[in-house]
């Protein structure tokens, strides 16, 4: 296992990402798809490589920007100073005028609603960040995630087909901007060319834009001044019209799982199968240059499978169920390896009695983990891991306690619903099969340019790879 991370989380291979500069998934699959071949696994296709498509879709910035038609000068708007969030078709237009209703705000205790009474179907709606009340607070630059949902979610509600949302004005050099923009305009990764053809819009700017919109540098903030002094909403009409436009780059890129399996011994139990899955890609390089190697997150988790297919083909007598081994690309970026493979399974997902998920299990507790001290998945010591199981098969979850007594071990079964989104072994969740995802936890190297391999505890894989195959063993047979 310490040969399989030391190669996929070298320098050499820079991050196995799609932004590295040299074909690394081909290569790390290409290692992947050698040692399985060396293991003499089957699989019904040619070598052991489920080969697909995907699209990556990124900002065009040559089409795109922001214009602001005013009777003095019009101006014109790159997309360093406005970002569509979460933007899902390959072009957005949004065009016209612009209503200003405040902060978009409402507060049932007080009776404030900016929305009472307007007509906002098929509006453009142009708001403020935050509240009347946070505005005058020492804080009202910091971001609220899910109190600019909650405000938007309402403004769509009402009909609008566009919300422009301005950041803070007090966050004097537009952090919250910046960050919302570096997220948002990451590529993104889909099976799909065409993702989306939703109509309601997000769009972030800064309050430049604001002050381009009403016509007067400093209008902005006057005009939030006043809601906030009469505490009362107030709306109107924008002074200028707008022209916006959104555009990405769709590109086709290959993916490419790894698969093998164990054939059952039994002949009617043998068209089931247990699937183990780790996906083996991470996040590359950043623009500095800096190498996210990714031993941890997820090296270990695809030595750790190598190490459980090997162990079950070599066992003498083959369990009664087929085990598949699933080496999954493009978790990184959405989840799509395991996707495409829920799509097209090697044995129907009906038949498929239960996945086991290995995301990240190579680390034990160190005090500068404590970062994570908050989070309801720190990184564990050595004889305790998280066990995430659905209550699709009740089995699953009483196998998984009797292995882990037998190791001593303890399971954690304490993660929160959302973990069932957060890894490959969703797209088995949806599906409503028994899933049982198994990792150490979140340490400080976590997506860092220090998750190297020198950190790496492989007695630990070890104890998580003999508690895969007493799983496997129990799950096949039972």
């Amino acid at each position: 296992m310490a040969k399989h991370v030391n190669f996929l989380a070298s320098d050499s291979l820079q991050g196995r990402g799609f932004t590295s500069k040299i074909p690394a998934l081909e290569i790390a699959a290409d290692y992947l798809e050698a040692t399985v071949g060396k293991m003499g696994l089957q699989y019904k296709g040619n070598g052991y490589s489920q080969n697909f498509k995907l699209f990556e879709s990124g900002k065009d910035e040559e089409n795109t920007f922001l214009k602001i038609f005013d009777n003095r000068k019009d101006r014109v708007f790159s997309r360093d100073k406005f970002v569509v969030l979460n933007q899902k078709p390959v072009v957005v237009d949004i065009e016209g005028e612009l209503v200003f209703i405040g902060f978009g705000w409402n507060d049932d205790n007080s009776g404030f609603d900016e929305l009472a009474g307007l007509e906002l179907k098929d509006k453009v709606v142009l708001i403020s960040a935050g509240t009347p009340e946070s505005y005058k607070g020492e804080f009202s630059h910091h971001w609220n995630n899910s109190l600019e949902r909650n405000k938007t979610d309402k403004i769509f509600h009402a009909g609008a087909r566009a919300v422009i949302l301005i950041t803070s004005i007090q966050d004097k050099e537009n952090k919250t901007f910046g960050q919302i923009s570096r997220w948002a305009n990451n590529p993104e990764y889909s099976l799909e060319k065409t993702i989306s053809d939703i109509e309601n819009h997000l769009v972030i700017a800064t309050p430049e834009v604001a002050d381009a919109i009403l016509g007067k540098k400093g209008r902005w903030k006057k005009t939030l001044q006043k809601i906030v002094n009469k505490e009362e909403p107030v709306s109107f009409v924008a002074k200028n019209k707008i022209q916006l436009r959104s555009a990405k780059k769709v590109e086709e890129k290959n993916g490419r799982n790894i698969i093998g399996y164990v054939e059952g011994s039994d002949a009617d139990l043998k068209e089931e199968c247990i699937v183990f899955m780790a996906h083996y890609d991470h996040l590359g390089m950043n623009t500095n240059g800096e190498i996210f190697n990714g031993a941890d997150d997820n090296a270990s988790g695809t030595a750790t499978l190598l190490e459980i297919a090997r162990a079950f083909n070599q066992t003498e007598e083959k369990p009664k169920r087929s085990i598949v081994f699933l080496w999954v690309t493009a978790e990184e970026v959405g989840l799509i390896g395991s996707e495409y493979y829920s799509k097209n399974p090697v044995f129907p997902l009906e038949k498929t009695v239960a996945c086991i998920n290995l995301d990240m299990v190579g680390r034990v507790y160190e005090p500068r983990d404590s970062v994570w001290a908050h989070s309801p998945k720190p990184v564990k010591p050595f004889q305790e891991i998280y066990t995430l199981v659905n209550d699709f098969n009740p089995d699953l979850k009483k196998i998984a306690e009797t292995a882990c007594s037998t190791l001593n071990l303890t399971p954690d079964f304490s993660l929160p619903d959302n973990f069932f989104y957060s890894s490959d072994h969703y797209h088995f969740h949806r599906n409503e099969v028994p899933i049982l995802n198994l990792s150490t936890g979140y340490t400080a190297d976590y997506h860092q340019p220090t998750d190297d391999a020198d950190r790496i505890n492989f007695d630990k894989m070890k104890k998580v790879a003999e508690l895969c195959y007493l799983v496997g063993i129990a799950m096949a047979n039972n």
